[in-house]
């Protein structure tokens, strides 16, 4: 019995240290397993990732071929006989010269802080939204602002002028491309030469409608119309400069119409818009004859959809005016994004704001992509392009609020629109 309790002894021991080592290989083969399975779900995550960018930059891709089917199927007048619609600049060079000139006002630039009192196109009409930040800044002793700053800017001396420091900022190109600021009767003058003016498109073309009415006033003036951000629609004619054209009657006309979409509506409309308010779509191609409207200055940006809704809807309304209004003058203003935290700027940036910085909400990175491709429609049909962002994108600070970092207060660097604008008369 003693040597059966011995015998079995050693192979009991021989026997729990197999089934130890077994325990141990099972247990590294199911650590083995779990590491290259995890290992696959990672690279599986990887590859969709590289899928969906592959496709997302395919579908790019397919957009611009589609713009390129629609503007080659639509106009192809660009290839056959250059110029600028509604001007005398004709020919392949001169159009060439002409817009050389226009992305030299944008790409050439840079903003360089001017303390030196001068006129301000002060808000003496227009939204009283774009009016809060002179609010704000007239609350803190030995700020000023409106009537008592151009009080300041008219005596000619150097002194310390306490308006809100994005207006000491101005736009400054290199020497072949000059871009000269806004001189008031001059601006009435190129104007009045052409006649009525229209401005149809978002909110952010509403401020700027306000923005050339003030720049046309002869100074700061109370009492003018003052409209809310949402009230302003469509709201008929203002007269203007006047006194510069031969007196009252003598002037010309600015009109507004709200039309998010640029869209050709026979009707009123307004949709419930994804996070950004409303979108407003006014008709106003018939008003176009009823206004005898001769320059006409047109937005289609910041209420974002799909490329090829947005080129195929370009499209249509130019293929409209081409057609309907072949001698109008037509200016078509890029969009500039809003910008992350405007609240903690107080000068403008050195570049533009990173794509993956912005809010997706809002598609303010899209807005880059979609301008290259209005650009592009806008040129087929010879018409004029204004590039504002490339200057705007830099311009963090003076935004209406911290709750509102895509529309400006005025005056302020939305302005800048006007100048493009005069400076683009003084070419034609």
């Amino acid at each position: 019995m003693s040597l059966c309790i011995r015998s079995s002894s050693p192979s009991r021991r021989i026997r729990t240290a197999d089934e130890r080592r077994e325990s141990q290989f099972k247990c590294t083969c199911w650590m083995v397993g779990i590491l290259t399975l995890w290992s696959l779900g990672a690279l599986w995550v990887v590859y969709q990732e590289e899928m969906r960018e592959s496709y997302l930059i395919m579908k790019r891709l397919m957009r611009v071929r589609w713009l390129d089917l629609l503007t080659n199927s639509t106009v192809g007048l660009e290839s056959h006989h250059p110029l600028i619609r509604g001007t005398r600049i004709e020919g392949k060079e001169a159009v060439e010269r002409f817009r050389n000139h226009l992305a030299c006002f944008s790409e050439s630039g840079q903003w360089v802080h001017d303390p030196v009192p001068r006129h301000l196109p002060w808000n003496s009409m227009g939204d009283v939204e774009a009016s809060i930040c002179d609010e704000r800044h007239r609350r803190i002793q030995g700020r000023v602002s409106d009537e008592k700053a151009e009080a300041i800017a008219t005596t000619g001396a150097f002194m310390d002028w306490s308006v809100r420091e994005e207006l000491k900022w101005v736009w400054q190109t290199n020497s072949s491309c000059t871009f000269m600021p806004v001189d008031r009767d001059d601006l009435c003058k190129r104007i009045g030469s052409r006649g009525n003016v229209m401005v149809v498109g978002d909110s952010i073309n509403n401020e700027i409608s306000w923005s050339l009415m003030n720049h046309l006033l002869p100074s700061y003036t109370t009492g003018l119309t003052r409209l809310g951000f949402e009230t302003r629609k469509t709201d008929g004619v203002y007269e203007m400069c006047a006194d510069v054209l031969g007196g009252a009657g003598k002037g010309f006309k600015v009109s507004f119409v709200r039309n998010d979409r640029l869209s050709a509506v026979r009707n009123s409309s307004m949709d419930k818009w994804k996070n950004l308010w409303h979108n407003w779509e006014f008709p106003w191609l018939h008003l176009l004859s009823e206004y005898d409207v001769k320059l006409l200055l047109l937005n289609r940006g910041a209420h974002y959809e799909e490329d090829l809704v947005l080129t195929e809807a370009l499209n249509r309304t130019f293929s409209i005016l081409s057609t309907d209004f072949p001698d109008l003058q037509i200016i078509y203003r890029n969009t500039p994004p809003g910008h992350v935290r405007c609240q903690t700027y107080n000068k403008p940036l050195q570049k533009r704001q990173d794509d993956w910085s912005l809010p997706r909400d809002y598609y303010w990175a899209d807005f880059y992509r979609q301008n290259q491709l209005s650009e592009q429609i806008v040129k087929e049909f010879q018409y004029i392009y204004m590039d504002v962002d490339t200057m705007l994108s830099l311009r963090p600070e003076g935004h209406i609020s911290r709750s509102d970092c895509l529309h400006y207060c005025l005056p302020g660097p939305l302005d800048l629109s006007i100048q493009y604008l005069y400076n683009i008369l003084l070419l034609l």
